[in-house]
């Protein structure tokens, strides 16, 4: 066995990240079609979506940002139930930004995200060699502002009042996690991480 992360690099316990495909983009848009998963997804407005115009979106490729688009699908029998994102990547400062969707209901609250998350930590601090990992989160997702601190983010500041709900506005959370941090409570040097 090499002395570094071969297969298992992209591959947690309950999850692993694969590229989306073009045929992936039909169960996007059923997860469109879910307001309460939308709205805890996306500061803006929401409205479903086809696939014809999510493959529009992904595969466009008229995109000027760098970043790392991946599909969740899980160990056990490869089903596609999320998606995620490694953008806003400042090489020089070494920093990124992220955003994880469970778009299956039925794999939500039960560790798949969180699992994800981890496999993109390690990512972005062993592949891509950066020091901080960053997200935004709505103030009211209390469910993700939890996953998010059990796996070891830290808030970072606020932005007031950025998004509009049924009349009602609410705040941005910054959360933030740095390579250091990330060793400390994953990282074993002789080649495995665990979870907490």
């Amino acid at each position: 066995m090499p002395p570094f992360l071969g297969n298992e690099l992209l591959r947690g316990e309950k999850v692993y990240l694969t590229p989306l495909q073009r045929a992936d983009c039909a169960a996007l848009a059923r997860w469109s079609e879910d307001m309460e998963f939308q709205r805890m997804l996306r500061r803006g407005e929401i409205f479903p979506d086809t696939a014809e115009s999510f493959e529009r979106w992904l595969f466009s490729g008229h995109e000027r940002e760098e970043f790392y688009r991946a599909i969740v699908r899980t160990t056990a029998d490869n089903t596609l139930i999320g998606m995620c994102e490694i953008n806003r990547i400042f090489r020089q400062a070494r920093h990124c930004m992220f955003w994880i969707g469970i778009g299956d209901p039925a794999y939500r609250g039960h560790g798949y995200g969180s699992d994800a998350i981890r496999i993109l930590l390690r990512y972005a601090f062993l592949e891509m060699n950066l020091n901080r990992v960053g997200l935004e989160v709505m103030s009211y997702n209390e469910r993700a502002i939890a996953a998010y601190e059990k796996i070891g983010f830290q808030h970072e500041g606020r932005q007031r009042e950025t998004v509009i709900r049924d009349g009602v506005y609410y705040d941005t959370l910054l959360m933030g996690i740095l390579r250091r941090e990330w060793e400390a409570r994953y990282w074993r040097r002789a080649g495995t991480d665990t979870a907490d």
